[in-house]
């Protein structure tokens, strides 16, 4: 009881400040946002496959029931993903490989304004395993694990996204207008 009060009494000054911690009371300023399908622009055509399924779990688990900032709004992610061979064997076969993925977010309002945009990129190293099908099981966990980093980088950037001011058509910064330069008499 006696830590309770003097914690309480600890935080007073922070209040008086406008401190207001990013994860206290999110349900406060945040509402539910809806997760469209994951958009794939890899060259394996329109589907985002396995690692579009994952990420968009992993999106719907972190930010679907809020995120500090935003009231509500609609998600829209593009994802492109590859693989890039890291190490060979000294018959040219891959042993070690990356999946490489690039999710580009658009967060708009229930009016259909941007509230937010950005783009993030991460990676997941995995092994090529002697055993048979262990290729495979290494593949999907890689898939898993830069789905939960591309979730976790967006989840970050839309944070920092709250506080910044957009242009609701573009999602940029808006432009000051040029001042100009004074004249003299």
């Amino acid at each position: 009881m006696i830590r309770a009060a003097f914690l309480a009494l600890a935080l007073l000054p922070l209040t008086a400040c406008g401190f207001s911690p990013v994860y206290g009371g999110v349900q406060a300023n945040a509402g539910p946002i809806t997760i469209n399908e994951i958009r794939a622009t890899a060259t394996a055509g329109s589907a985002s496959g396995r690692t579009g399924h994952f990420l968009r779990q992993e999106l719907v688990r972190s930010v679907g029931q809020g995120v500090p900032g935003f009231s509500a709004g609609t998600l829209d992610v593009a994802l492109r993903h590859a693989i890039e061979r890291l190490a060979f064997a000294p018959d040219q076969a891959a042993s070690r490989s990356d999946y490489v993925g690039v999710a580009t977010w658009t967060l708009r309002g229930t009016g259909g304004a941007i509230l937010g945009t950005g783009t993030v990129e991460e990676r997941a190293s995995f092994n090529f395993a002697d055993a048979a099908y262990s290729d495979l099981a290494a593949q999907t966990a890689a898939q898993e694990r830069l789905a939960t980093l591309l979730a976790r980088a967006i989840r970050a950037e839309m944070i920092m996204a709250a506080g910044r001011t957009v242009a609701p058509k573009t999602g940029l910064a808006p432009v000051e207008p040029a001042q100009p330069a004074p004249t003299k008499p």
